[in-house]
């Protein structure tokens, strides 16, 4: 499963039941031209203008193990021109943005933006991450501030040969940003000298915040998500401080829901039935406020496999990857559910596709990590010690979860010695909440009770008990 260093004190930060906040901050209006969107409306535009210069005709369908459809894109971190790191949240928030837009775009494959930041603040080259990317086009442009304004700039650069096709720059009130989708898609369609069609970007769904500081917060959870493990502790804060404000804000409804839900995942709950029932909560309000938002089908996902509803959590997953294809999280949804029904080969299909997404993801090894679990359901214990070993030193640190995998496939191979050390390391581990085999077992057999599991958590335990692990 995907390794997330989330302390214990930032899922207890998270509030037990939102404050009220006034009835004027009601978030029931949706965006219609929300700045958010404007990033959607650009990526657009691009995807048209791209097919305008270059004679793309979009293939049938994006194949992402095989060879990539002729318009093939990484949108580059946006640059914050202020230079202030406290204004860096805005030109992430847009980066996302656009590469959310740009993956709805039927015929294009777009790396997930996760891979995409692993290159912020690098030089770039742009041929050379079109090499190692495998992609033909990047997006990358800038943002600057000033008093209560925005400059945003971007340049489409066909990545093969250096040649920058397309650039422009759009201003916009920093307080009131609902006017940028409307002047980027008139801008441009009179730059290319064709009539704009309304395409139907999701995001021109979305409900709108209901208040800014909130939303402003939220964001700044968001970001600090995208900078990886070790700002995830004050993502969460944020988040808890945006519905502390707004508890209608679905950014951070949806974030907090992962938080609480994900160590019932990994089988390292203090209390999984209650973090079960409140991640349920923030989820379920996120989707009843936005059904649009593919982050609050993802919480449900997450919720749903808690749950034991693992088909459920599939069509979940599946809804979120609808509103935005490239969220390599859905992925990892199907990858999870999928080894809990124990149908490895499926868990194959879905993590082979967030690795061509973004292969150059922080969380590579927890794709790893979820290769190793199907080998480990396929009896194939030499394959599965490969993978949490590949997984480890892809992010340097083993969860408790691959740690108790790694123990149990130790053991199960006659590496005794090997496993005993696993276990101890496990034990010294202060994220392990199940110290023995019956308090693993009991979440983990509450995630799934169809017979291959039942077999599957027997052997499992079995190796843990070998290993050295209390009972």
């Amino acid at each position: 499963m995907r390794v997330y260093s989330l302390s214990a004190n930032a899922i207890a930060a998270l509030p037990a039941s939102p404050l009220s906040v006034d009835s004027q901050q009601s978030s029931g209006r949706h965006w219609n031209r929300g700045w958010l969107a404007a990033a959607a409306g650009m990526a657009t535009v691009l995807v048209v203008a791209a097919g305008l210069w270059l004679g793309f005709k979009p293939a049938k369908e994006p194949s992402l193990l095989g060879s990539t459809p002729p318009l093939s894109i990484v949108v580059l971190p946006f640059t914050n021109l202020n230079g202030d790191p406290a204004q860096d949240y805005l030109a992430d928030v847009i980066t996302e943005e656009l590469t959310t837009a740009l993956a709805r775009k039927k015929g294009t494959f777009v790396i997930a933006r996760s891979t995409a930041f692993t290159y912020k603040g690098k030089p770039i080259d742009v041929k050379q991450i079109g090499k190692e990317l495998g992609v033909r086009y990047a997006l990358e442009g800038s943002a600057q501030y000033s008093g209560n304004k925005v400059r945003v700039t971007a340049q489409f650069i066909d990545a093969e040969t250096g040649a920058h096709l397309w650039a422009d720059q759009f201003d916009a009130d920093r307080s009131d940003l609902l006017e940028m989708q409307d002047e980027i898609v008139v801008r441009l369609s009179r730059a290319l000298g064709f009539q704009f069609l309304a395409v139907g970007i999701a995001s021109g769904d979305r409900t709108r915040p209901g208040n800014l500081n909130a939303q402003d917060l939220a964001m700044r959870c968001i970001a600090d998500i995208i900078k990886g493990p070790a700002s995830w502790a004050s993502a969460a804060s944020l988040c808890d401080r945006a519905l502390q404000i707004d508890p209608r804000n679905v950014l951070a409804l949806g974030q907090s829901a992962w938080f609480i839900i994900f160590p019932v995942i990994l089988g390292q709950s203090d209390d999984p039935i209650a973090a079960t029932r409140r991640a349920d909560e923030l989820a379920s309000r996120a989707l009843a406020i936005d059904p649009n938002f593919d982050g609050a089908h993802l919480a449900k996902a997450w919720v749903l496999m808690a749950q034991n509803r693992q088909e459920e959590s599939i069509v979940e997953a599946e809804r979120s990857l609808a509103l935005n294809p490239s969220n390599v999280d859905a992925y990892l949804v199907l990858g999870v559910a999928n080894n809990f029904l124990c149908r490895p080969e499926r868990a194959f299909e879905a993590i082979d596709k967030a690795i061509r997404l973004s292969p150059r993801d922080p969380a590579l090894g927890g794709f790893y990590e979820v290769k190793g679990e199907a080998y480990f359901v396929m009896r194939q214990d030499d394959s599965a010690i490969e993978l949490i070993r590949r997984s480890a030193a892809t992010l340097q640190s083993v969860d408790p979860y691959a740690r108790l995998m790694l123990a149990s496939a130790l053991a199960l191979s006659g590496r005794q010695a090997e496993a005993g050390e696993a276990i101890k390391a496990y034990l010294a581990d202060s994220r392990a909440r199940s110290r023995t085999i019956s308090q693993f077992q009991t979440q983990q057999l509450a995630m799934a009770d169809n017979p291959k599991w039942l077999a599957y958590n027997e052997r499992f335990a079995e190796g843990l008990r070998k290993a050295g692990l209390p009972e």
